[in-house]
């Protein structure tokens, strides 16, 4: 993440506080127990950040694990019986709440150029916003388990409800690993259409207001229209599925069409999701498809001015963001030459 996001001290925390989390759901191995008793040694801040994120995520059966964690000294057994008299209020709390309401309130969140954990009331339904800047990709490890990678120029605000996980996609692209809950399970809403996925990965990459493709790399997803429950302000979970689609399958879906899904290979998936790694792999698309697709990745523009290249098609691995490395291949494999305009966009000719 370092390369995409600098994180603040208290955002670390809280960070290693939701990985904590995600462990303590699958069980924790000996040597993450004592891992853990050393984190949480560390700063009375790690004990206070991981007893929110407990409650704040609806997770109440570690507080019992949790609390075999504190064999505190017998100098600071009565910081731990405060500590736990603490966390088991939250706890108490949090399950008046689930059982004495039937709706939540959407939490304010503002946009962040950085991951932050939402310090949001357990009365509330949490709301986070993470971002990428253009040329820029990163990993999200949630709370439940779920991992997000987010690519270049993306923004997904990340809400978690009580019978629903909700990841809004509103630019860019995100690859999704989810943790498996039948009882939360997790949608995705790209446009006006929703992924839906219990257990599975997949990647949504959303070319405009509505049109994008899903790519399932495990498991299978459904795809439905999104309608608006005016009571729950959560997303219908009965409407009309349009398709769905399994491991190795990919589906495009447009403003005014959906296309059949087409089942690709291993290879193709992993040269579509080669990002993750920095690269860009063509395997004879059209310049200007290419062009376009290094654009995510660049504030440099392009032009073709030459209609003579219109259609030439090329393939290989370039690095995502690397302008000057694609110029040279272009020049040196096809003689294609490039100036720059007045207004700043870089115009490709033949020489």
């Amino acid at each position: 993440m370092g390369n995409v996001y600098q994180f603040q001290t208290e955002n670390q925390i809280f960070d290693e506080a939701s990985l904590w989390i995600a462990r303590l759901d699958r069980g924790l191995s000996e040597e993450e127990t004592k891992a853990l008793r050393q984190w949480l040694d560390t700063s009375s801040r790690h004990k206070e950040c991981l007893m929110e994120m407990a409650s704040l995520w609806d997770r109440m059966d570690n507080l019992s694990v949790l609390s075999e964690l504190f064999d505190a000294p017998a100098a600071q057994r009565q910081e731990k019986k405060r500590f736990l008299r603490t966390a088991w209020s939250i706890a108490a709390s949090v399950a008046v709440l689930l059982v004495g309401i039937h709706f939540f309130v959407p939490a304010t969140s503002q946009i962040k150029t950085a991951p932050q954990v939402a310090q949001t009331p357990a009365s509330k339904t949490s709301n986070v916003l993470y971002e990428t800047g253009i040329g820029a990709h990163s990993t999200v490890s949630l709370p439940d388990g779920t991992k997000m990678f987010l690519n270049t120029n993306t923004q997904v605000s990340v809400t978690y409800m009580e019978k629903e996980r909700l990841l809004v996609l509103t630019k860019g692209e995100l690859l999704v690993e989810v943790a498996h809950n039948k009882q939360r399970p997790l949608h995705v809403k790209v446009g006006e259409r929703i992924v839906e996925a219990v257990g599975t990965a997949f990647n949504v990459y959303l070319k405009n207001n509505n049109d994008f493709d899903v790519i399932v790399t495990e498991g299978r997803v459904k795809v439905k229209p999104a309608v608006a429950n005016a009571a729950t302000s959560t997303l219908s979970n009965s409407q009309k599925i349009i398709q769905e689609l399994g491991q190795g399958e990919k589906l495009s879906v447009h403003e005014s069409e959906t296309t059949p899904v087409e089942v690709i290979g291993d290879a193709l998936i992993n040269d579509r999701l080669s990002w993750r790694n920095g690269n860009l792999v063509f395997r004879g698309e059209r310049l200007e498809d290419a062009l376009f697709e290094l654009s995510r990745y660049t504030p440099e523009r392009f032009r073709i001015a030459d209609p003579r290249i219109n259609d030439l098609r090329i393939a290989g691995l370039y690095k995502a963001g690397d302008v000057d490395g694609l110029l040279s291949a272009l020049k040196e494999n096809f003689n294609i030459v490039y100036a720059r305009s007045h207004d700043g966009v870089i115009d490709l000719s033949l020489k």
